[in-house]
């Protein structure tokens, strides 16, 4: 516990247990960096903080709450504290380099003033040290006399991000933007700027893309694709989905791609996808928005037709709103993307929790991917209106004894066990299994008798189980299984990993 500060001519003084100024200065920076990072939720989530709801009062609330942000109110606290604290916070550049600007702080002539005098004052704090710039508009606009503060300082940018319409006001930076590699053009309710000059001689270290919906209708052919690790979009409609497809070749190996639909159109109109191939390592693809789980099976067959992967290492599919919009499981495309993709040589990581897929579907599909090594799927009950459909609803417990003796080794069967090259499995499950079978399988998992194919170390193979119990669903593990499971975790030098709780936002 802090003693109560006592003031000594104009700087407040804290007694410290003596212990603490032992600290080294490296470890004080990073203990204020915590202190900064978790002041404040962001923005969007302070309305359900419970503040008053007088249309004035709560316009004061916000502002204070985002002057204080931008202030880095916590490193002005603990400046206060003594000579070494105030030296630290007040003098290390880096703690100063997070900027986020909501248009609430230009509200009114004395705010702004108030707002550009901090704004500056962090600036200047910041010294030479990366800057990470965040944006956003809601309903004030924001003064021309911020893009160009901003603006001074581009050399300095390491994240920026902003809806799309502003990014016109940052013409004059062009070729300025030496360190910049995480860059967010958002959705906007307004007209999005050119892309123009976001190419790759102005963003030479650009390797974090993430562009939103209205923006992909804007010439794209600058963009510095290439080198890109990472690249985001968010498609709104079908024009948006061609667009974004036909930027997938420019992408090269081991780039993330992810892709981001909401789902509005009639699914007849997601039909004419001209087909691509990109050396792509990472496909993630996420349904927002409350949809029909019938448009999203067309939307989901449309994009695996289009598609080739030839160097894919991990899928996943995933739905904002599930379970109320799950995904069903596009059999055909996905074993056709299979075939031409030659996943049975490349694909490490399937991820399906959000999907409603059969048993005898998943075993059908797993038997063409013998290169897995992470798998993650999620047992399901049928969800009205779907459960009435046929094949859909009726058989998608899959983490049950048959699925976990497939996947077991045994050492005197002609049958070799599914996905050879297994390590890591993550399971949603309505519990509805043997707890002997999971120790069977996690036993032959981790024996040496077995050549799954992959560097082992000196110790033997890997494996790890992820458990998550579905709502209502918990129960206890047999006693004895468990014990031997820990046992395991010992045994191995924990190349074994057993883990299980809840599952997060589910519902069934």
């Amino acid at each position: 516990m802090l003693a109560q500060p006592a003031s000594k001519s104009n700087e407040t003084v804290a007694i410290l247990p003596s212990e603490i100024n032992q600290f080294s200065a490296e470890l004080f920076v990073e203990i204020f960096v915590l202190c900064w990072r978790s002041f404040t939720p962001p923005f969007d989530d302070i309305y359900r903080s419970g503040e008053p709801q007088d249309s004035s009062t709560t316009v004061n609330f916000e502002f204070k709450t985002e002057i204080a942000r931008l202030a880095h109110a916590p490193l002005l606290i603990v400046a206060r504290v003594c000579r070494k604290w105030r030296s630290i916070a007040m003098g290390t550049s880096l703690l100063w380099c997070d900027i986020e600007l909501d248009s609430v702080l230009w509200a009114s002539p004395a705010q702004r003033r108030t707002a550009f005098a901090v704004l500056e004052s962090t600036l200047t704090r910041g010294g030479n040290s990366p800057l990470n710039i965040t944006l956003t508009q809601r309903d004030h606009p924001i003064p021309f006399r911020v893009f160009s503060t901003l603006a001074a300082h581009s050399q300095r940018w390491e994240t920026f991000s902003c809806p799309s319409h502003l990014i016109g006001a940052f013409s004059s930076i062009q070729d300025r933007l030496p360190r910049l590699q995480w860059l967010h053009l958002g959705i906007s309710q307004y007209e999005p700027g050119s892309l123009d000059y976001w190419n790759s001689p102005s963003l030479p270290s650009l390797t974090s893309l993430i562009l939103g919906g209205e923006i992909l209708g804007q010439d794209m052919r600058n963009l510095p694709l290439e080198q890109l690790r990472q690249f985001e979009c968010g498609a709104i409609d079908q024009s948006n989905m061609k667009n974004v497809m036909s930027l997938m070749p420019r992408l090269s190996p081991g780039t993330e791609f992810r892709f981001l639909v909401h789902q509005l159109d009639e699914p007849e109109d997601w039909a004419e996808i001209e087909r691509v191939t990109s050396n792509i390592s990472i496909f993630y693809l996420h349904l927002l928005g409350d949809f029909n789980v019938d448009y999203s099976l067309k939307v989901l067959e449309c994009v695996l037709d289009a598609i080739t992967l030839p160097c894919l290492t991990q899928f996943v599919l995933e739905s904002l709103e599930y379970p109320c919009c799950p995904l069903l499981w596009s059999h055909r495309a996905f074993l056709a993307l299979c075939a031409r993709s030659s996943f049975d040589c490349t694909l490490r990581t399937l991820e399906i929790y959000d999907v409603h897929i059969t048993e005898a579907q998943l075993v059908e599909c797993l038997s063409h991917l013998p290169s897995l090594e992470r798998l993650a799927i999620s047992d399901h009950q049928p969800i009205a209106p779907i459960s009435a459909r046929a094949g859909v609803g009726a058989n998608e417990v899959l983490v049950t004894d048959t699925l976990l003796a497939k996947l077991t080794h045994t050492a005197d069967s002609d049958a070799p066990s599914l996905v050879p090259r297994l390590s890591s499995l993550g399971c949603q499950t309505l519990m509805h299994f043997d707890d002997r079978a999971l120790l069977a399988l996690v036993v032959s998992r981790l024996s040496n008798n077995f050549d799954t194919g992959q560097p082992q170390d000196a110790t033997g193979p890997q494996f790890g189980i992820e458990l998550s119990w579905l709502p209502g669903r918990e129960r206890k593990i047999d006693e004895a299984v468990l014990a031997r499971l820990y046992a395991l975790r010992i045994s191995t030098n924990r190349r074994f990993t057993f883990r299980m709780s809840a599952a997060e936002d589910e519902w069934i």
